[in-house]
């Protein structure tokens, strides 16, 4: 197994999805990052999109089922816990997430990598927090010319940058960036919390908008980002098609 698993977590679609309330999810990655060095805490933030892609990909779901926490990232997540469980789940999204991580990482003294997206936006991403958050130390942005290149092949300097980092954020979107993760995980000594974090850097960076707070709040969020980007509609379709499974799961339960 790859990472620890830390608590009961409810089944949608073979994925196991963590209880935690926000509160407490931050709570245990500042645990964490007090600590000494231990396995890394490997978190993955799971949409809709991403159970569908499991069906297909049986290497991706074996890498969400040794994830130390599978967090619901998007209402269709919490909305399949609710229908199958009878559980309410709070969102923990990857966007959200990466500016808290690096406050709490700058608190507790503990370095940061940003890895992936195009090139100068994890950099412009690392400048902009570094303006914002006091004391925080982000020790290197790079930006791969292709997503699974293995850690061996990259620069000397972005090597040893990985290895002395506590904190690693992984931007190649998924299921690259979490198969990144599992394929090099080994090789980050230092590395006390990894995630693959999607389109965070663009965010912060302002390459991309984000959804106003009340589509965020709605679970909107989705409609709001195929509003500014046409071109997602192909992986929108994939939501109809986990609705479908969710509800054959129910049925399928039911006349058991």
């Amino acid at each position: 197994m790859l990472c620890k698993q830390f608590d009961k977590r409810y089944s949608v679609m073979g994925i196991k999805i963590s209880p935690y309330r926000v509160n407490e999810f931050f709570d245990l990655l500042n645990t964490t990052l007090k600590e000494p060095k231990s396995e890394p805490l490997f978190f993955v933030t799971v949409n809709p999109e991403i159970a569908v892609e499991t069906i297909s990909d049986l290497e991706f779901k074996e890498i969400l089922s040794s994830s130390s926490i599978n967090t619901s990232d998007g209402i269709g997540i919490s909305w399949a816990v609710k229908y199958l469980h009878g559980q309410k789940v709070e969102r923990i999204t990857g966007s959200d997430s990466l500016e808290k991580i690096c406050e709490i990482a700058a608190q507790t003294n503990n370095s940061i990598y940003f890895y992936g997206a195009m090139p100068g936006i994890a950099k412009r991403a690392a400048d902009i927090l570094e303006e914002r958050i006091n004391e925080l130390n982000i020790i290197g942005t790079y930006s791969p010319s292709k997503r699974d290149t293995p850690f061996d092949e990259l620069p000397e300097d972005v090597r040893t940058g990985l290895q002395e980092a506590n904190v690693v954020f992984v931007a190649l979107g998924a299921p690259y960036q979490e198969k990144w993760i599992n394929n090099n995980i080994s090789e980050l000594k230092n590395c006390k919390v990894i995630a693959g974090i999607g389109g965070s850097f663009d965010f912060i960076a302002g390459n991309i908008k984000r959804a106003p707070v009340f589509y965020r709040k709605t679970g909107l969020e989705w409609l709001y980002r195929l509003y500014l980007q046409p071109s997602r509609w192909r992986r929108m379709l994939k939501l109809p098609l986990f609705m479908i499974n969710i509800i054959l799961l129910k049925m399928a339960r039911v006349n058991n």
